[in-house]
């Protein structure tokens, strides 16, 4: 297991697309906040506002489940270390674990060098704590989690359908039913099951993050079950 995530760790390193994308994702968000106030609050109001802007965000790194994943089941080298002796699930594991680091770093890249840069230039805005510091540890760690959920939807798609045109496709088409039904009737209620709701939910205190670490473990658990299910009995090629 540990050669396999070295391996995937080391294509990450060099994917020349992985960094053009993370400063693409930088580049965006600083042109879409630049003409709000944003950049004039306290570090504490900015992160309590900045998930709720990341959808966009969520969109790009989506795209690159796909070529990160779907590629290696159409390129068909994701079969070369089953067919050399490895199991099906730690092939699987060692892909999915560096996949949703790198997917973490896609999305939490931004809000962390926005929270930094409004804290340096116009202070925390309240008492930091030591409550506060760990309240901000579990906020940190929910969001992961969520994130991780959202990220599972690309891999089960590409465990699926093994190409990178649908890997992508199809995450963003229910991104989009997602965005639809937080934007409903029945917004509150859909955000309290939805990882991409539920990110706006934690962050601004709406909810407490235990329930958000909940969701987004019960989300990624289900999908990498069905992932692994799938992959397990999908036929070599």
């Amino acid at each position: 297991m540990g050669k396999l995530l070295h391996v995937e760790w080391y294509k990450l390193v060099r994917d020349k697309i992985y960094w053009i994308l993370l400063a693409i994702i930088v580049l965006v968000n600083l042109i879409i906040l630049s003409g709000g106030q944003q950049f004039s609050l306290s570090g504490y109001s900015f992160s309590k506002n900045i998930m709720q802007k990341e959808i966009i965000t969520i969109m790009m790194a989506s795209i690159y489940g796909g070529l990160f994943v779907g590629r290696d089941f159409e390129d068909c080298t994701l079969y070369h270390e089953i067919t050399a002796g490895r199991s099906r699930i730690e092939v699987l594991s060692a892909k999915i674990i560096v996949f949703l680091l790198a997917l973490n770093g896609l999305i939490l890249i931004f809000p962390m060098l926005g929270i930094i840069y409004c804290t340096l230039k116009n202070g925390w805005g309240i008492p930091f704590t030591a409550g506060m510091q760990f309240y901000l540890l579990f906020v940190f760690t929910a969001l992961m989690l969520l994130n991780c959920a959202i990220g599972m939807i690309s891999m089960l798609a590409a465990v699926c359908f093994r190409d990178v045109g649908r890997t992508i496709g199809i995450p963003i088409i229910l991104f989009f039913i997602m965005i639809m039904l937080l934007n409903g009737k029945y917004a509150i209620q859909y955000a309290h099951f939805l990882p991409i709701g539920m990110m706006a939910l934690v962050t601004n205190g709406t909810v407490l993050p235990v329930y958000g670490m909940l969701l987004g473990s019960v989300w990624s658990a289900v999908l990498f079950m069905l992932s692994a299910l799938v992959f397990c009995r999908a036929e070599l090629r």
